[in-house]
């Protein structure tokens, strides 16, 4: 599970670059919607990271916790 945050951190980002980047060339407002998607993209992804790792903390409770 926790091999899976760096994909999540790179994937994220670069799905909301291109998503940015394409609506402003659909409406011709460059940068203005690649970087609002970039960060909206690098927070999704650090949110899911937090997500993810709290869900493995949860799940490696030892005996003696």
């Amino acid at each position: 599970m926790l091999s899976a945050i760096p994909m999540i951190l790179a994937a994220a980002p670069l799905i909301g670059y291109f998503l940015g980047r394409w609506v402003d060339r659909r409406f011709g407002t460059e940068p203005l919607f690649m970087l609002i998607a970039l960060g909206l993209g690098l927070a999704a992804g650090v949110r899911e990271t937090i997500l993810i790792v709290r869900k493995a903390q949860d799940t490696d409770s030892g005996p003696y916790d």
